[in-house]
């Protein structure tokens, strides 16, 4: 297999693919044996169609191929997704055509918890996540598995120091609000502005202190006395929830 490239499995991850049309395909590997499966005949039709080579495989092939058996029949030979450079969510910035909401991570590791917000920054409307280059989850087959595909709906942006980022998106416009347990602002009370930076922090440990430092805002979720902090995907789901619903009454 030629190094270039990585195996996404899955039927949602693979339909997403298919989709999105975002990424060079090279083929497509179907399960001989469920070949009619709804799921399974609705790739094959899709991959006819945009003219991706089909492979029918025995389960032991696919095995082979994959390392395990957690593909639902089905992997797809793809490009892997491209970060998009930070210069251009700046020039659209500068050029007033965008973004709205970002969403940057500050060092998640936990592919489940970035899988989960993957798919709450697809729901709610995110236009880009930013990460750092190191000492953070990246963009594996395992995450769009887990994402059920939305990695193909959302664009990354990898930084190499993201407190210089988050400085150059103020200058530009953008308002940062960390989340933080203790944060001094409740999340009812923001009145979320048109070009919002929502910061989430790392498993355990939160939002460093030069990410916090650099926040306009630290705000918090309102919870029963006595309730242990949330996990990062749980907040960061809640917390873009809440600036999507107060983007939809204010007719954006």
């Amino acid at each position: 297999m030629k190094s270039e490239y990585e195996h996404v499995y899955g039927v949602h991850p693979v339909l997403a693919l298919l989709q999105a049309g975002g990424r060079r395909i090279e083929t497509v590997l179907l399960l001989a044996a469920k070949r009619q499966h709804r799921g399974l005949q609705q790739i094959a039709d899709l991959a006819t169609r945009q003219k991706i080579a089909l492979t029918f495989v025995a389960p032991a092939e696919l095995r082979q191929v994959l390392g395990h058996d957690q593909h639902q029949g089905v992997a797809a030979l793809v490009a892997p997704v491209t970060y998009r450079p930070f210069a251009e969510i700046a020039a659209r910035l500068q050029q007033g055509t965008g973004p709205h909401t970002l969403l940057a991570l500050d060092g998640v590791t936990d592919v489940g918890n970035f899988a989960t917000l993957i798919r709450s920054a697809v729901a709610f409307g995110v236009d880009a996540i930013l990460l750092p280059r190191h000492h953070s989850v990246g963009l594996t087959p395992v995450v769009a598995k887990r994402s059920a595909g939305a990695v193909e709906r959302v664009a990354f942006v990898q930084v190499g120091n993201l407190v210089r980022a988050l400085e150059t998106l103020q200058q530009l416009g953008c308002w940062l609000y960390g989340a933080e347990a203790q944060g001094e602002t409740a999340m009812a009370t923001v009145a979320w502005p048109e070009r919002t930076v929502l910061v989430m922090g790392a498993e355990g440990r939160g939002l460093r202190r030069l990410v916090q430092a650099r926040c306009d805002y630290l705000v918090r979720i309102p919870m029963r006395e006595g309730t242990n902090s949330l996990n990062v995907a749980v907040a960061g789901s809640i917390l873009l929830s809440h600036i999507w619903a107060y983007r939809e009454t204010q007719g954006e």
